[in-house]
C-alpha cells in the first residue's frame, strides 16, 4: 500500500479556490470596517455634543452665564469623563501629517478638533482636506441688544454647536 499525496494541479486548484474565497470575504468585510469607523465617529461626536451642553448647563446653574462664550475655544475632549482610545491628544496639525488613520486630535492653533478618516470608507470631502474632518465649537446666542457680543444679562443663550469646518459627504 503506497501513500498518495496531492498532485501539483490539485494543490493549485485548492490554492485558487481559497484565494477566490478570501477575495470574496474581503470584499464583504472592508465595507463593514468603513461603516464601523463611521459609526464610531458619530458616537464620539454625539458624546462631545452632550458634554458641551452639560458643561454649559452646569455653568448656567452656578450663575456663570458670562463664561459661556469661553466654551467655544475649549478642547471638547477635555469635557469627556473618558476620552476615546483613538484620541492622540493636543497636536499641531501642520507638523503631524503622518498621523494614524481613524484617530482624533485637537489642534490648539486653530481651536479645532480633528478626526483623520480611516481607510475603506466612502468619505468624500467637498472642500478642505481630503483625509480629515475638522470640527469647531460655536457659541450660539440670541443677540437681543444687537451689539454682536454676548451679554448674559440681556442676550439668550442658544446652545453650543460642534460643527464641521469644511463640507463633506460620508454616506452609510
Amino acid at each position: 500500500m503506497s501513500a498518495r499525496g496531492f498532485t501539483l494541479i490539485e494543490l493549485l486548484v485548492v490554492v485558487i479556490i481559497v484565494g477566490i474565497m478570501a477575495g470574496l470575504a474581503l470584499d464583504r468585510l472592508l465595507p463593514l470596517i468603513g461603516r464601523a469607523q463611521r459609526a464610531a465617529f458619530l458616537q464620539v461626536q454625539s458624546e462631545l455634543r452632550s458634554a458641551l451642553l452639560l458643561e454649559a448647563a452646569e455653568r448656567l446653574t452656578r450663575g456663570q452665564d458670562a463664561t459661556l462664550p469661553e466654551l467655544a475655544g475649549v478642547n471638547p475632549m477635555t469635557l469627556l469623563l473618558e476620552v476615546p482610545g483613538n484620541y492622540l491628544g493636543t497636536l499641531d496639525a501642520v507638523a503631524n501629517r503622518a498621523l494614524p488613520r481613524a484617530s482624533w486630535f485637537y489642534d490648539p492653533k486653530t481651536a479645532r478638533l480633528v478626526y483623520t478618516v480611516g481607510r475603506y470608507t466612502r468619505f468624500a470631502a467637498r472642500e478642505g482636506p481630503t483625509d480629515r474632518i475638522e470640527l469647531a465649537v460655536k457659541f450660539a446666542f440670541e443677540d437681543r441688544d444687537g451689539n454682536g457680543a454676548y451679554d448674559a444679562a440681556v442676550d439668550d443663550f442658544a446652545g453650543l454647536r460642534l460643527i464641521p469646518v469644511h463640507a463633506y459627504d460620508w454616506p452609510d
